[in-house]
Parts: C-alpha cells; sequence; structure tokens
C-alpha cells in the first residue's frame, strides 16, 4: 500500500516551507495582497477614461451654441 503525502513544498519560488495548500500560511497571504492590488489596480484603470470622458463630453456639450442640456 502507498501513502500520498499530505504535506508538499511551498509553491512561492525559495521558500521550504512544507504546507497542506499551494502555498504557506505568509505567502498565501503574500499572493492574495498582490492579487487584491492587481485588481483594484485594473478596475481604477478601466474607469478612468470612462469619467474622463464624460467630463469632456459634458463641457463640450456645454459650450456649443445650440445645444440644450436635459
Amino acid at each position: 500500500m502507498v501513502l500520498m503525502p499530505m504535506l508538499h513544498g511551498c509553491a512561492f519560488p525559495g521558500c521550504s516551507t512544507f504546507t497542506l495548500s499551494t502555498y504557506c500560511v505568509e505567502h498565501e497571504l503574500l499572493v492574495r495582497a498582490l492579487k487584491e492590488s492587481e485588481r483594484t489596480h485594473t478596475i481604477s484603470a478601466l474607469d478612468e477614461p470612462l469619467t474622463a470622458e464624460l467630463e469632456t463630453r459634458g463641457a463640450n456639450m456645454a459650450t456649443e451654441p445650440g445645444t440644450a442640456l436635459i
């Protein structure tokens, strides 16, 4: 009968900690924080052009003669 080992090395490069999951606790928290930071940065970067476009469109509409703002 072959026993499957439960513990294996952390997947973070250079870490020698044994764990049950992919990363040890320290690196799991680090990877989660990095992913959250990237997701927040991506979302805010996507919002900026839309905001700038709306502000520019609003300014252009107000300066054009004969344009009514509703």
